[in-house]
């Protein structure tokens, strides 16, 4: 159901990247499990961003219909940085284009705007943010926007492109 990315389909310009990742239970299962029940709802929650970005000139049906959704397989990946001992983290990419992203004007207030929506969507699967003392350790569900076109963003809530993004193997 899902399109797997290939290397021989370029994004287009304007494209969405998200990272994912997860090494603790969530409310639905596995890491895996969760990553892959996240999903649609996170393509839903794309959808009515979009729609929101677009003031309604589009329907939400057809703006799902107009996206092209390239999952990546599921990628185990040692952790890096935090406590030590944590178990490894399951991963994946999501890259988010097609017709109506070219119609969206990557800014600043549309990107804080979805990650609002994805911290809300972590906070469903019990990430628990409000530890700030404790940096990279275990989570039922990590949801990093990791680059949205060319857009440059820097403030204390969101850095674009991701800074770690060439760190992380299941990314590139």
């Amino acid at each position: 159901d899902y399109e797997l990315m290939s290397t021989c389909i370029v994004p287009q310009a304007k494209a969405l990247s998200i990272g994912l990742g997860a090494n603790q239970q969530s409310s639905v299962g596995s890491p895996s499990a969760t990553l892959i029940a996240i999903r649609p709802l996170l393509e839903k929650i794309i959808c009515a961003w979009i729609e929101s970005c677009l003031k309604g000139n589009i329907n939400i049906n057809d703006i799902s219909k107009e996206m092209r959704w390239r999952w990546s397989p599921l990628f185990s990946t040692k952790p890096i940085g935090g406590p030590p001992n944590q178990p490894d983290f399951i991963n994946a990419v999501l890259v988010a284009d097609g017709i109506v992203m070219n119609k969206l004007k990557p800014s600043e207030e549309a990107c804080l705007e979805l990650l609002n929506k994805t911290l809300k969507l972590e906070n469903d699967f019990g990430r628990d943010r409000r530890n700030t003392k404790l940096r990279w350790g275990p989570r039922t569900i990590d949801i990093d926007l990791l680059a949205w076109g060319e857009l440059h963003i820097k403030n204390k809530n969101l850095i674009l492109p991701h800074p770690r993004l060439l760190e992380r193997s299941f990314v590139i």
